[in-house]
């Protein structure tokens, strides 16, 4: 409380008591009796009444100049108060205005486009905003008119690369509890909403069931989802630390530079690639790739499906075609081979009965019939090729083919200087097959590891190199089945050559090679349900691995 307040106080507590005195004494006095006369004379009651006076102008006068300096510093601090919310609203990064019920604008502190902030003021509100979100606006400004509660709506300009997002958030300003204006706070919310969709997009873009990967121009990766991670084997961090060429065939480089180009030009283009994983392993895939705009910055978005086993099952029915192809041209040509070696055959068993007497003369004979039954031989193979596993199949033991197999070829397996290893760990090597052709199939495959070791494939006969050389001939059970793996420690199978070794007339031997050996051992292990294929070993040399099933339980 301050001393004018108390002097004010202090004076009216002391006329109150003497009043009351006064009054009390006059009741009894018949109102004769004067308090102050009787205490201190009668001359002095007018001096009296003047200080009195003077004391309530002093009083009244000091209480007015406190309520005048009240006044003043009370509107200093409204003053102080309203340029701080003016500076406050003009340095605020939204658009603040006030509007009436019929939205129009009575205060901004922004320009409205096209208007200045000073032509706005005076505008209807509804006119600043697009034609479709109008409506919207006068329905949640008249709500907060209606019921003081605040409402909210938002507002897209523009598209693609160049659209806006706007937030307009409406309340009440009200007097005595009644809503005079509203206030409406606009927001720029673009970057906000881009986020949201960045995050959306992101659960979609981890969630592909197909690869997918990012990168600029120059070839960096900056995004990649998991699916592809797992097919590269490469860590999130490695991965975008590479460029597209790294993880692209090297042959392919300059085929993706060219396709690249033709992407920017046409937007879109779909081709296959093979893709170089970790482990330095190529797989195929089918991309769909996109010239894309991503965080304002051009780039390539590329979807990658993994077709190995799309290839295979093409591979197998290219392969199908060509063994029915070629078993109708060997069926076309055994009629025009057999009839001409029937005669000659014929020829020959009289000229044996003619000239028994002459042994040489009948050994040069049989030497001939022989040739000719290699021949019939060679095309009834032909004919196979499409029609392969004929003979009667029976329960046979796959590690006793093989031993009995290799018996028969120790002699050229030694003259070749190749050493056989057998590792049978099968323990349930029974299958449901024909020894005959399984065989073969065996002894088809060594003769290859054979000629392969020798160097008769690119040397020629004559050149016999294989001193050290070694087969090694592995069985195991593996998911209800025998797989048997032919191994040898040659040159390997080229690359280019691996998607073809199984072709018929495909062959990388001597001139003379007829190219028809592994086909056939397709075919027949095809027949008995199974499958085979060819790889290059991790220490070097070719791997032929032959898979065939367990017959079914009864």
């Amino acid at each position: 409380m301050s001393v004018t307040d108390s002097m004010v106080t202090a004076v009216i507590f002391i006329a109150t008591i003497y009043w009351f005195l006064d009054s009390v004494l006059n009741i009894f006095f018949s109102n004769r009796y004067n308090l102050v006369a009787e205490l201190f004379g009668p001359h002095l009651y007018d001096i009296y009444l003047r200080v009195v006076v003077l004391c309530l102008f002093i009083i009244i006068g000091s209480h007015a100049q406190s309520i005048i300096s009240k006044l003043k510093k009370t509107q200093q601090q409204l003053d102080e108060s309203e340029q701080l919310w003016r500076c406050l609203v003009a340095t605020a990064p939204d658009s603040i205005m006030t509007v009436d019920r019929k939205g129009i604008v009575r205060f901004t502190n922004r320009d409205l486009s096209p208007h200045t902030a000073a032509v706005t003021v005076g505008r209807s509100f509804y006119q600043s905003l697009p034609i479709k979100y109008r409506d919207l606006a006068r329905e949640c400004i008249e709500g907060v008119f209606q019921t003081g509660e605040p409402e909210s709506f938002e507002v897209h300009t523009g598209h693609h690369r160049s659209s806006k997002w706007y937030t307009y958030r409406i309340g009440a300003l009200k007097l005595n509890g009644q809503v005079i204006a509203a206030t409406i706070i606009s927001s720029d919310t673009t970057e906000f909403k881009r986020a949201e969709e960045l995050v959306r997009y992101k659960e979609l873009f981890d969630n592909v069931a197909e690869g997918v990967f990012l990168f600029r121009p120059n070839g960096n990766f900056i995004e990649s989802n998991d699916r592809i991670l797992e097919n590269t084997g490469y860590t999130k961090k490695e991965f975008l630390k590479l460029n597209v060429a790294q993880i692209v065939e090297t042959d392919q480089v300059a085929l993706l530079e060219n396709i690249l180009a033709k992407v920017k030009a046409d937007k879109e283009a779909r081709f296959e690639l093979n893709i170089k994983a970790k482990n330095g392993r190529l797989v195929p895939n089918e991309i769909n790739c996109r010239f894309v705009y991503y965080l304002g910055k051009p780039c390539f978005l590329c979807v990658a499906r993994d077709i190995t086993e799309t290839k295979m099952l093409q591979n197998r029915l290219i392969r199908s075609e060509r063994l029915a192809a070629t078993g109708q041209l060997a069926a076309s040509i055994a009629h025009e081979i057999n009839s001409p070696l029937q005669g000659i055959t014929a020829l020959l068993t009289v000229i044996t009965a003619s000239h028994r007497q002459d042994e040489e003369l009948i050994k040069k004979l049989e030497l001939i019939k022989k040739a000719f039954t290699s021949i019939r031989n060679t095309v009834k193979n032909l004919i196979d090729l499409n029609r392969p596993g004929n003979e009667a199949k029976q329960p046979m033991n796959v590690n006793q083919v093989i031993e009995n197999t290799l018996t028969l070829i120790r002699s050229h397996l030694k003259k070749n200087q190749v050493n056989i290893d057998l590792n049978l760990a099968a323990e349930t090597a029974d299958i449901t097959g024909s020894p005959q052709q399984i065989g073969q199939v065996i002894m088809n495959l060594v003769n290859n590891a054979v000629e392969s070791i020798s160097g008769a494939s690119s040397a020629g006969p004559d050149l016999t190199t294989g001193a050290n050389g070694e087969i090694r001939i592995d069985t195991v059970d593996q998911d209800n089945a025998v797989v048997i793996t032919v191994r040898d420690n040659g040159p390997g199978i080229a690359a280019k050559h691996l998607e073809h070794i199984f072709d018929p007339f495909f062959t990388r031997k001597k001139p003379m090679g007829m190219g028809v050996g592994l086909s056939i051992c397709h075919g027949i292990i095809e027949a008995h349900g199974g499958s085979i294929s060819a790889a290059n070993a991790p220490g070097g040399g070719a791997m032929i691995t032959l898979r065939l099933p367990h017959p079914p339980l009864e």
